[in-house]
């Protein structure tokens, strides 16, 4: 596992010193938008995943199942030892996929729950299936930042057998107290403390895969709740491009019981 954890130190960012001469005049990102942008998601690797499978061409050394992975920097984080999180905003969907055995794909990531009265649920596989023969996948999704370096703003995606762990995380998070100027306790903001997110092998009668873990580390630094709370506002105001399709890119389990996709 140690392996993983060089991995992701090798991609991190340096910060570097540069001289203010060079600052001045504009980055050249200035035409960029949100949609310029791709904000990752960290996923739990499965046995079948294409970062673990050597020949895939989205393979990614010393990757293993039940590691974490960032889908834009491809880094690799050890699943034992976890990554600490401060969980900034957050959204309940209903997305429309092509089943994986019709070619996949992203139909529409813009349902409510109201779709749900317009699906029949398989007695197999108990997914919720639209007119059209899609998928309609409930997904709990969460805007972090990963605290591995400097801070990193990504999404934690929770869904099928999941969305018991995203529905303890949440909670957590409406328990939480915090105590005001006036020495007053008062409901936490979501990001008032950190928790560390692992990884464990969970399992139901039809086979086993891994899933996640999330508990609660300590009171989140000052300057890191400063920049939790700017991301709260932009994931609320819109302003935060998620690119739903990262998600799918993740094979189930090899018992196919769980698409924590």
């Amino acid at each position: 596992m140690a392996e993983n954890k060089e991995i992701a130190e090798k991609k991190a960012t340096p910060i570097v010193t540069f001289d203010d001469n060079l600052l001045v005049g504009g980055t050249g990102l200035e035409e960029m938008t949100t949609e310029d942008f791709a904000i990752p998601f960290i996923r739990v690797l499965q046995p079948l995943s294409p970062q673990v499978q050597k020949q895939d061409g989205k393979y990614v050394a010393g990757a293993s199942a039940g590691d974490l992975y960032n889908t834009v920097t491809d880094e690799v984080y050890d699943g034992e030892k976890g990554i600490s999180i401060v969980p900034c905003a957050y959204t309940k969907k209903y997305l429309e996929w092509i089943p994986r055995e019709k070619g996949g794909g992203l139909v529409n990531p813009n349902h409510d729950i109201s779709i749900l009265s317009k699906c029949v649920r398989d007695e197999v596989t108990n997914r919720f299936i639209t007119p059209d023969g899609n998928e309609i996948v409930e997904t709990a999704q969460f805007f972090i930042l990963v605290l591995e370096d400097e801070p990193q703003q990504a999404v934690l995606a929770f869904t099928s057998t999941q969305l018991g762990v995203a529905r303890k995380w949440s909670t957590m998070l409406r328990m939480a107290r915090v105590q005001n100027n006036k020495g007053v306790s008062v409901g936490a903001p979501m990001f008032a403390y950190t928790y560390k997110l692992t990884t464990n092998t969970q399992s139901n009668e039809k086979g086993s895969w891994n899933g996640y873990s999330v508990n609660q580390e300590g009171i989140t630094e000052l300057s890191i709740a400063m920049m939790a709370k700017d991301f709260m506002a932009a994931a609320r105001a819109g302003d935060v491009q998620v690119k739903e399709e990262q998600q799918r890119d993740e094979a189930v389990s090899t018992a196919k019981v769980d698409s924590t996709i």
